[in-house]
């Protein structure tokens, strides 16, 4: 089933931020009922239909909560921040479009699954205990009625912003369509678990193996780290073993199978991706 927002954009944009001593969170509770999520043993009540900001300083934590359990999280230094969701729920990023009286032919069209439901418009879907930022405008924010654009010989400039499901249909400003969509019991939140960071890099090949132990070892090292100023070090250590790997793989590039060259990537990316990550869910060690 299909359900139309003639609204084009573009897909939201990871942002990126400076280091701070403390990280920047919000806890969302987008259900009936209310919510306690403990972090280190200490509960935070979030009210039903309420999110609430928290900054965290760089470390590990336990949360806990009555759907999630007990989980280990590390907070790394320099993180950007985002969405702590104690009820694994869905969310929806919104890329919102700002248009001049010239002609705009942007239109890259997307769309949204909730339930069976597709939604189109430019619509991301973001799921998990911890959802990186990557919006301009979180959920106790509001998008802005007009923006000053940077460039102002171009005909549209975009913001992107966060919603819970119940925000998200209120933003749509569809009642009727959406009651009919969902049918009778309406939206339902799908069953979720928890996802944990993964808590080693995967086989590689015998030819990058030399390469690859150190940055296995590495990796284990930073998902353990607690002290800002190890995760920093680490982190600065990360980019030279990467280089170093990629070096490998292009020295090596048309002299090994391609199945092995897609063990390799999978390999490198996992790496990378790890240290672009403000906090990591840990499974229990």
């Amino acid at each position: 089933m299909l359900f139309k927002r003639l609204v084009p954009a573009v897909a939201a944009l990871l942002l990126l931020a400076g280091c701070s001593r403390s990280v920047d969170f919000e806890i969302d509770n987008p259900t009936d009922e209310p919510v306690t999520l403990s972090i280190d043993a200490q509960p935070h009540l979030i009210p039903p239909h309420t999110a609430v900001p928290i900054s965290l300083e760089p470390g590990q934590y336990r949360l806990q909560s009555g759907k999630i359990g007990s989980v280990r999280m590390v907070v790394y230094a320099g993180g950007i921040g985002g969405l702590i969701n104690p009820t694994l729920s869905e969310y929806v990023i919104v890329t919102e479009q700002y248009v001049t009286s010239k002609t705009n032919t942007g239109n890259l069209a997307s769309k949204v699954e909730l339930n069976d439901v597709v939604i189109d418009g430019p619509y991301v879907k973001a799921t998990g205990l911890f959802i990186p930022l990557r919006w301009d405008v979180g959920l106790l924010g509001e998008l802005p009625t007009t923006v000053v654009s940077n460039s102002p010989d171009t005909s549209s400039d975009y913001r992107t912003k966060l919603f819970n499901v119940p925000g998200f249909f209120e933003y749509l400003e569809a009642e009727d369509e959406l009651k009919e969509a969902f049918g009778p019991d309406g939206y339902q939140t799908p069953k979720a678990t928890v996802e944990y960071t993964a808590a080693t890099l995967p086989e590689l090949p015998a030819a990058f193996e030399a390469k690859g132990k150190p940055m296995r070892e590495l990796y284990a090292q930073y998902l353990a780290a607690s002290d800002a100023g190890e995760q920093k070090r680490l982190k600065n250590a990360s980019l030279k073993l990467w280089q170093d790997f990629v070096a490998t793989r292009s020295a090596l590039n048309g002299k090994i199978p391609v199945a092995d060259d897609v063990k390799a990537t999978a390999f490198s990316t996992q790496f990378f991706e790890l240290w672009t990550q403000p906090a990591a869910i840990l499974p229990e060690s």
